[in-house]
Order: structure tokens, then C-alpha cells, then sequence
């Protein structure tokens, strides 16, 4: 039998260790987005067949589960680090075919008040970008050409630093190649600056990477530049890229160009509109270019949880199998009904 002053010893350990379990909490967290849809598209194959499909990464958001720290070092300055892990909900397997664990960032910092300096697998500065020029937050990004436009959305062996002034927004990143002979081979480097004002987001970021194009390496030169408006619950916004691909000896560069635009709308304190329009084309691909319409419409349960449902058209400029077309048809439509939990 446990005596009184056992059952206050245990209890006051037990008290002790609450604030521990409090503080380590503080310093870890674990959280993430699940995202389940059904998608249905017409012309999805080259015979005009249609498909209808779960097997997706995330449909509305990329599913993914996150592991991230801080400390607190004293004197202003902090330590950090964020592990991201894709997955694919209908399978349960990695997001991706290589079976890397922590494919969509693993990286490591140090932050104070003159900004952040990280090292690691992380998003590019245009995909921090175009998160407020894209009208659906680069959301949907299984169907938006913006992933591919994004300058490769995430550099690996790369150092970015981050700092705020004002009202301005400065980033600036190296990716080391680590191809043996020469240090530019398969390396990147960027700048960008953004604009935070009342109501209005503005900016532009350039980036230089070296790419493998056959054999060789090549340069990449990607711009972006965008701007979003926002009122209350509503915003408007766009953007424009353009991606050169120099190509020495061959009659002319590579030069894919996209250009969006949408708005996003709400129609009661839980459901939201929003619609956009994004133009792609290529001076050497096959079908010339494409244009996509998407909307879609969420329906809050929670703040964490939703319904959404979108329905999406996409028209090329000509019906030849491409890398902007890829199985060479006219048109397609699509229509995806999914939930979308984030914890």
C-alpha cells in the first residue's frame, strides 16, 4: 500500500515535469497537411480516354508531415531547423520515385534581428514568392504550371539568407553544385526583393542555375516579377516569368514564358471563390503553349479542415504530344471533390 507521503512525492515529480513536457513541446513541433480528392479528366490519354483518380501527393496541398525546432541561444539570436516528408495518401508510400525521406526540405539556421541564414534543401526565393502572386497560394499545384515555371522550386546544398527592412523583403541564395572539375557545373544562385504595403504585395527575383542539358551544362536565367492586392477578405493578383535556357550552337535559346492571373472572393464567413487564369508558352515545344482556367470552391468546417471542390479547362495552341501537351490532345477538363485537413 503507498502512503500519503509517496502519493505526494509522486505527484509533486509529476507537477515538476509538466512545465519539461511544456518547454519541449515548445521546441518541437510536429505538424502537417492531409489532403484525400478524387480527380476526373477527360482526354487523358491519346485514344480520348478519361480518367478518374485518387493516387495522388495532394490535390488541393501537397501532403506532407513536418519536423521543426527552435532554441533559444540568448542574446536575440535562435537556432532552427525543419525536416518536410511528402507522401502519397491513397498508397501511403513517398511523394516521390527515389524514396528520399526528407524530399521536400531538410535544412538548419540561425535567425536574429538582422534576418535568417539557412543551409540545407529548400524552396527557391521565386517559390517564396509566387506563395502571394499565385492566386491560390500555390495551391493545386498538380495542375498549375507554376511548379515546373518556379526555377526548380527547391535547390539542394543551398544557403539563402532572409532579412526584413521596413517594409521590404530581401533574399539571396547559393546552391553549390558539387560536380567535381567545376564549381559552376550544376550550381544556383539568386536575389529577390519584395514589398509589403498597405493592402499591396509587390517584387521580383532572378535566379541563375547551371543545368544538365544532354551532356553539357547549361545556363538557366529565370525572372519573376507579380504583385497581389488585398481588401478585407478579398484579393486579386498575377504575375509574369520568364525562363531562358541558353543553348550555344543551336539556332536559338529554350524560353518557356507563363503568365497568371486570378481573384479569390468570399461568399459567406466559410465558403470562398477563387478563380485564375494562367497562359504558358514555348518558342520550341511542339504544341506552342497552353492556357489554363481553374476554380475552385472551399468550404470551411474548421479552421484547420475543409472541403473543396474545383473544376479546371485547358485549351493548347496545337494538339501535338509535347512536354506542354502530353498526350497530344486539343482540350481537357477536369473536376476534383476532396477534404483537406492540416494539423
Amino acid at each position: 500500500m503507498i502512503r500519503t507521503d509517496q502519493r505526494l512525492a509522486a505527484l509533486g515529480l509529476l507537477t515538476s515535469l509538466v512545465p519539461l513536457a511544456a518547454n519541449a513541446q515548445d521546441a518541437v513541433r510536429i505538424f502537417g497537411a492531409v489532403d484525400a480528392g478524387v480527380h476526373y479528366m477527360t482526354n487523358a490519354d491519346g485514344k480520348g480516354g478519361h480518367k478518374l483518380s485518387m493516387s495522388s501527393n495532394g490535390w488541393n496541398s501537397s501532403n506532407r508531415l513536418d519536423f521543426a525546432g527552435t532554441e533559444d541561444l540568448g542574446g536575440g539570436l535562435e537556432a532552427h531547423f525543419l525536416l518536410e516528408s511528402g507522401f502519397n495518401l491513397a498508397t501511403g508510400g513517398f511523394d516521390n520515385t527515389t524514396n528520399t525521406l526528407f524530399n521536400r526540405q531538410s535544412f538548419a539556421g540561425l535567425k536574429s534581428s538582422l534576418g535568417s541564414l539557412d543551409a540545407g534543401r529548400q524552396y527557391t526565393i521565386a517559390h517564396d514568392f509566387i506563395l502571394d502572386y499565385d492566386p491560390f497560394h500555390f495551391n493545386y499545384t498538380t495542375l498549375i504550371p507554376l511548379t515546373q515555371a518556379s526555377s526548380g522550386t527547391r535547390f539542394n546544398n543551398d544557403v539563402k539568407y532572409q532579412g526584413t527592412f521596413g517594409a521590404f523583403k530581401l533574399e539571396v541564395e547559393n546552391a553549390f553544385g558539387e560536380v567535381t572539375g567545376n564549381v559552376r557545373d550544376g550550381s544556383a544562385h539568386g536575389i529577390g526583393l519584395q514589398y509589403y504595403g498597405e493592402g499591396i504585395t509587390a517584387g521580383a527575383s532572378y535566379n541563375r542555375r547551371s543545368v544538365l542539358v544532354g551532356t553539357a551544362y547549361r545556363d538557366e536565367d529565370y525572372i519573376l516579377t507579380g504583385a497581389s492586392f488585398r481588401h478585407g477578405d478579398w484579393w486579386i493578383s498575377g504575375g509574369w516569368m520568364t525562363d531562358t535556357i541558353d543553348m550555344p550552337g543551336a539556332t536559338r535559346d529554350t524560353t518557356t514564358r507563363n503568365a497568371f492571373a486570378g481573384a479569390s472572393v468570399p461568399l459567406t464567413t466559410t465558403l470562398r471563390l477563387t478563380s485564375g487564369y494562367y497562359r504558358t508558352t514555348s518558342n520550341v515545344d511542339k504544341a506552342r503553349g497552353k492556357g489554363l482556367s481553374l476554380t475552385s470552391l472551399d468550404w470551411s468546417l474548421s479552421k484547420r479542415t475543409k472541403l473543396y471542390l474545383e473544376a479546371d479547362f485547358t485549351k493548347y495552341m496545337h494538339a501535338a504530344v509535347s512536354t506542354i501537351d502530353a498526350v497530344g490532345a486539343p482540350t481537357q477538363f477536369g473536376s476534383t471533390v476532396g477534404i483537406n485537413h492540416k494539423f
